[in-house]
């Protein structure tokens, strides 16, 4: 029984979702929404149709509004650090050079050609990006924008089906309701609220709060490009088994080299307050109402991320807590 619930989930993830993912996230959508609009139709007397699209329009402004803000803030970060790139170089081989002087000078240790041999590991980095990145993302520049479209395409069938689901929620509830599917349908959410959906909202909250401290740390510190690398540190720690101290450990110890101690100084502040942050927020948001040891949440990432690939980071546990959900209902 275990292995067939396991191979209809992982059908069913892999091959059905793809197709409904639009219409799931309009229903996730009108969920959400729902109470809002209620009370907006028992105090106003309005049809449901009217709020309804009153009220997702202006959830889609605040939303875009925020995206658009954000998204500009980073490519404008992004465009500065391509036009940069000479002058970081540069300093990057600056401070190569000096690591590799200030270790002759303390071991008393000749690294000769330090410069050179720099230089020809630059040199050979171009010429990888040049003999395969560049022609490779040109040859599948169409499937990117492929993907780009397709996603809008998701996007906007998923307001469009949450607009209409809104309007007929409460009938569809009813419907949803007195069917068996339904029934078992409205079962497992409820386990889900409690424990999958206890999960997801704890990460998203955490590597908000991180991607948050990040950028106002290194904003603080005046780097140019805070909000690009706070947000790229953030999704770091997010990513299973590499987190913050994958960028903030080797910050320090160049900084440390080249006598820059209080700039490590803020970097080793900022990784010991994003280490804590986590440390303190995933039990409290995860560990008492999810029920599941946190060494079976870390099995469904790592088995996830192998099976579905980069988004077997969220499908994994979703996956997971779907098959012990419908074992457990069949068991009955």
């Amino acid at each position: 029984m275990l292995a067939g619930v396991t191979l209809a989930v992982y059908f069913f993830m892999k091959y059905v979702m793809p197709i409904v993912i639009p219409f799931l996230f309009g229903a996730f959508l009108a969920m959400l929404l729902h109470p809002i609009v209620q009370k907006a139709v028992q105090k106003t007397g309005k049809g449901r149709g009217v709020i309804s699209m009153i009220v997702v329009t202006v959830i889609l402004v605040l939303v875009g509004s925020i995206c658009f803000f954000i998204g500009r803030t980073v490519c404008v970060q992004l465009a500065a650090l391509i036009k940069n790139a000479e002058s970081i170089e540069g300093g990057v081989r600056d401070i190569w050079c000096d690591c590799c002087a200030r270790i002759e000078r303390s071991l008393g240790v000749r690294i000769d050609e330090a410069e050179q041999l720099f230089v020809r590991m630059q040199d050979k980095v171009k010429s990888g990006l040049q003999a395969k990145t560049l022609p490779y993302l040109l040859k599948n520049s169409m499937l990117y924008a492929k993907v780009v479209f397709s996603m809008m395409g998701v996007a906007l069938v998923s307001v469009i089906s949450g607009m209409l689901i809104l309007t007929d929620y409460p009938a569809l509830a009813d419907a949803v309701g007195k069917s068996e599917a339904g029934k078992l349908a409205l079962q497992i959410k409820q386990h889900a609220k409690a424990a999958g959906g206890t999960y997801l909202k704890a990460q998203l909250i955490i590597l908000i709060v991180i991607s948050l401290i990040c950028v106002a740390g290194l904003f603080f510190t005046g780097n140019s490009y805070a909000l690009l690398a706070g947000m790229g540190i953030g999704l770091c720690d997010a990513l299973p088994f590499i987190g913050t101290g994958t960028i903030f450990v080797p910050w320090m110890i160049i900084d440390i080299v080249n006598g820059k101690y209080v700039l490590a100084a803020v970097y080793g502040i900022l990784y010991v307050i994003c280490s804590f942050v986590r440390q303190f927020l995933e039990p409290r948001l995860i560990g008492a109402r999810l029920g599941y040891p946190p060494i079976a949440v870390l099995m469904s990432i790592y088995i996830g991320v192998h099976v579905y690939g980069a988004s077997g980071v969220l499908l994994g546990p979703i996956s997971a807590f779907l098959i012990w959900e419908l074992y457990q209902v069949l068991l009955k």
